[in-house]
């Protein structure tokens, strides 16, 4: 099959999946389209792909699962028998039914999945768990998972023949309850609202950028991340709580685990 274009389906709040995400595409030899579901929307955009088309979907884990917000994004996507791969990043600890989760979603909206990875990344919440990741190290697995996906594509004439198979188990874990609501010092916040116009939840009004709906906040950090003035934080002791657990339970040399 001849295919047609590289289409790259992603929710990246911090970056590192983006980063994933265009290290294998780097590495396929078909003109790329990126979809970028990090920076919020209120219309959703339906996106029908065909069959010589070829998907890329890269999201974070968040509790062991698919974002909640993205499966949302998911419900406007379909394919026609379209070839997919997965790309899934975590912080660290374990991305459990992430990838499970993805691959059946992705797969009953008219994908066929190829291939599947998931790879450490640096944590969102904490950075020194797994800092800077992914390195110049996996950078290099991911690279190497681009160019095993650019052989299936180009060798294989059936995709309805392959049959990935990814861990994970049914019924998925639950999804953790979002505690970290990073909140505006007054007295540091210039108003600029950039962390409004990054918010992938639209949780930060761009009008009134020191305050934030915390029914709508995911914790993703991206506020955090982007504030230039260190305006946005989270409560000391929650922060202080929550890294005591995660040092516990993650582990900074993780290494990638990949799925053709």
């Amino acid at each position: 099959m001849k295919m047609n274009e590289l289409k790259l389906v992603y929710f990246s709040p911090t970056g590192a999946t983006r980063k994933a995400v265009m290290e294998t595409a780097r590495n396929i030899d078909l003109k790329s389209v990126s979809f970028d579901f990090s920076v919020y929307k209120e219309k959703r955009p339906a996106l029908k792909f065909a069959p010589n088309d070829f998907v890329i979907f890269g999201i974070p884990v968040y509790y062991g699962r698919v974002p909640a917000l993205f499966m949302d994004y998911l419900q406007n996507i379909s394919g026609n028998g379209t070839p997919a791969a997965l790309i899934a990043t975590y912080g660290c600890r374990e991305y459990d039914d992430a990838l499970l989760e993805l691959k059946t979603e992705v797969e009953n909206r008219g994908f066929k999945v190829i291939g599947a990875a998931a790879f450490p990344a640096e944590h969102s919440i904490v950075p020194s768990i797994g800092a800077r990741r992914p390195n110049k190290t996996d950078l290099k697995t991911i690279a190497e998972y681009g160019v095993e996906l650019n052989r299936r594509i180009r060798k294989e004439e059936d995709f309805s023949k392959i049959n990935i198979q990814v861990p994970g188990n049914t019924p998925y874990k639950k999804y953790g309850k979002n505690a970290l609501f990073p909140k505006a010092d007054n007295n540091m916040c210039t108003l600029c609202a950039s962390c409004a116009k990054v918010c992938p939840t639209g949780s930060i009004p761009v009008k009134e950028p020191n305050k934030t709906d915390t029914k709508k906040c995911i914790g993703c950090m991206k506020c955090v991340q982007i504030c230039r003035q260190h305006a946005r934080s989270v409560n000391s002791l929650k922060m202080k709580v929550i890294e005591g657990k995660l040092k516990k339970a993650c582990r900074s040399d993780k290494e990638a685990e990949i799925f053709l």
